[in-house]
């Protein structure tokens, strides 16, 4: 697991999701996520090619085999 440090920058406090009383300021991150690392859809593409290629691989939602017979041994999930 990594981890990222962003720059802040102030955000009013009248902002709902600043949870601050009014008149005072906080801080905020610029975004939610930095861009960079692994896609949703390079993952799924991924998975599907490794499903194909060797018939098993780890499950993107919880990490525990899957099969294209049977889907997801731990969470049932499937690709379809």
């Amino acid at each position: 697991m990594t981890a990222l440090a962003t720059p802040t920058r102030p955000r009013e406090a009248s902002d709902p999701l600043s949870g601050s009383p009014a008149g005072e300021r906080s801080l905020l991150p610029d975004r939610l996520f930095e861009p960079g690392g692994t896609t949703l859809e390079e993952l799924i593409s991924d998975t599907w090619d490794e499903l194909l290629g060797a018939g098993r691989t780890e499950c993107p939602v919880c990490s525990a085999t899957m099969t294209v017979a049977a889907g997801c041994a731990g969470c049932g999930s499937e690709l379809s």
